[in-house]
């Protein structure tokens, strides 16, 4: 499918300079570039990424695993 995209002077700039350092055009660039967003951001088991690098969550370690009933913990707390 064929489209136009208006992009800002500086991110096509930036994208001509690390297409050709790739020995690729722009359009693969930005084809690459789009699949590589849809698929970080689609589907289920996907992981947060940001960039090229990919966000791990913590893991909190306990003595007595499982044993913390929060059924009746109000988590919207937390976020007021």
């Amino acid at each position: 499918m064929q489209t136009t995209v208006n992009l800002p002077d500086s991110l096509y700039q930036k994208s001509e300079v690390l297409a050709a350092s790739r020995g690729a055009t722009v359009e693969q660039f930005i084809i690459e570039a789009v699949k590589k967003e849809v698929q970080g951001n689609l589907g289920p088991g996907t992981s947060a990424s940001y960039g090229d690098r990919e966000v791990e969550m913590p893991v909190i370690r306990s003595r007595r695993p499982g044993t913390l009933d929060l059924s009746n913990f109000d988590f919207d707390d937390l976020l007021a």
